[in-house]
């Protein structure tokens, strides 16, 4: 859904997912979007409508697919709410929970180096989308 890989077609396919499943993310509170279409991994800040908003007022979208790192060399377009991109490295998520937030990583490998960390927070009461 959101993705600043420069690929046309794809930012054409997003845009339309956002339209159809934005508003349901925000009504039911989804606060982590994964997905791995992409051979590379893309963080961004919590979003709503396009924009970055407090943490807990939004949901942050993961792409995580390095395995195939090699496959997908395409740069990345300029979005404020793109906060880290990597498409160079192998690397794979992990993820912990609690009753308070999720503390989200992106580990590289072989190097098992910690390249991105998101703090989400419980979902925030909200008005109407």
């Amino acid at each position: 859904m959101y993705t600043s890989q420069s690929v046309m077609s794809d930012h054409i396919v997003g845009r339309h997912m956002r339209l159809n499943l934005e508003e349901l993310f925000y009504r039911y509170k989804v606060n982590l979007h994964l997905s791995g279409h992409y051979h590379s991994y893309e963080s961004t800040c919590s979003v709503l409508g396009g924009d970055c908003v407090a943490p807990g007022r939004g949901t942050v979208y993961v792409v995580v697919g390095t395995a195939g790192k090699f496959l997908d060399p395409q740069k990345y377009w300029d979005y404020p709410w793109s906060k880290y991109q990597l498409a160079d490295k192998y690397g794979y998520q992990r993820i912990r929970a609690n009753r308070t937030h999720m503390h989200v990583e992106f580990v590289v490998v072989p190097e098992m180096e910690v390249e991105d960390v998101i703090e989400i927070p419980l979902w925030q009461d909200n008005e109407t989308f």
